[in-house]
């Protein structure tokens, strides 16, 4: 995939520019909002190995298990 460089904005194709109506902030917040629609990450950071696929999906199963759990307990303390 070829990289341009370009020494200002305003070098830049009409079409790869920034939509400049709406600020940054604006931009980070609704991305961020994005990311708590999905809940909390349950799964512990890092590298697992495992010994079978079966034991790897029973860990992944017991992982969404538990977030799902963390979602419905967030929904229901939002719900009172």
């Amino acid at each position: 995939m070829p990289v341009w460089k370009y020494r200002s904005i305003e070098d830049m194709p009409e079409a790869w520019k920034v939509n400049r109506h709406r600020p940054l902030g604006g931009r980070i917040r609704s991305a961020l909002s994005l990311a708590r629609l999905a809940g909390p990450l349950a799964i512990p950071r890092g590298v697992r190995k495992f010994r079978s696929i079966e034991e790897m999906n029973a860990d992944r199963d017991y992982y969404e298990r538990l977030r799902v759990a963390r979602i419905r307990e967030r929904n229901e303390r939002l719900r009172k």
